[in-house]
């Protein structure tokens, strides 16, 4: 998919032209074939009904991935815009660790194309980002998940609750951490500010990656607690 240095100049340096994931530059606007044919790739592999995880030739039979046929999540289906790899990984990386929040609309269009497409998302009611902790937004000076999120909720015409939900426990980076030590340090993470702006309402998680879901599946069980439900959850990538 070209050079990498070439994809990060042109995400750094943007010119007016060319693909916005990629950098190529041999189509004009929008993104460039070969974005579009990878994207396209990943989005048509069998996945788990639940989680959205790609399947093994094992699981395929069930539609559940073996994690979600252990213990089912409290959220009623994820979806992802692709696979983190690649393009879009460096994409994510940029927004959230160096600050290039003009990449927040090419990710959240990304993920509007994949709402779109699925109907059980047209039953939803509002948009919920996943909330950042106080000590997070001092230090990347935004929450990520909220740029996507309003970008999203704008193109749906839905009402976004941004502040529906507060994080009352500061976790610790989960990067490194083994599938136990993530959820045990998101457990009673979220707390619900205004249960009456949920209560009754199908509600959109979003988030940056999906990667074990014990981010979104602690969102969903104070969301559902609060009288929320249907829960469905959005993200720009995959783990």
């Amino acid at each position: 998919m070209g050079s990498l240095l070439d994809a990060l100049l042109n995400l750094i340096f943007p010119v007016k032209s060319g693909c916005p994931l990629c950098g190529y530059r041999g189509k004009p606007e929008g993104l460039c074939s070969r974005c579009l044919e990878w994207l396209e790739g990943w989005r048509k592999l069998p996945k788990c009904c639940l989680c959205g995880k790609p399947l093994a030739p094992a699981e395929m039979e069930k539609h559940r991935c073996v994690f979600c046929g252990r213990d089912a999540p409290p959220f009623a289906m994820a979806m992802a815009a692709g696979p983190y790899q690649g393009y879009l990984k460096e994409a994510i990386h940029l927004l959230k660790y160096r600050g290039r929040k003009v990449l927040a609309p090419l990710l959240a269009e990304l993920m509007i194309k994949v709402i779109r497409s699925n109907g059980h998302f047209s039953q939803v009611l509002a948009v919920v980002p996943v909330p950042a902790s106080a000590q997070r937004i001092r230090e990347r000076g935004f929450n990520q998940a909220e740029l996507l999120a309003r970008y999203i909720a704008r193109e749906l015409k839905l009402p976004l609750l941004s502040h529906a939900v507060v994080k009352k426990l500061e976790t610790p980076h989960q990067t490194g951490l083994s599938r136990e030590e993530r959820q045990q340090n998101l457990r009673e993470a979220f707390a619900i500010a205004d249960p009456s702006e949920v209560y009754g309402k199908s509600v959109l998680i979003i988030d940056d990656v999906f990667t074990t879901g014990f981010t979104a599946a602690a969102l969903a069980e104070a969301l559902l607690a609060a009288g929320a439900g249907p829960v469905y959850v959005a993200t720009a990538a995959r783990g």
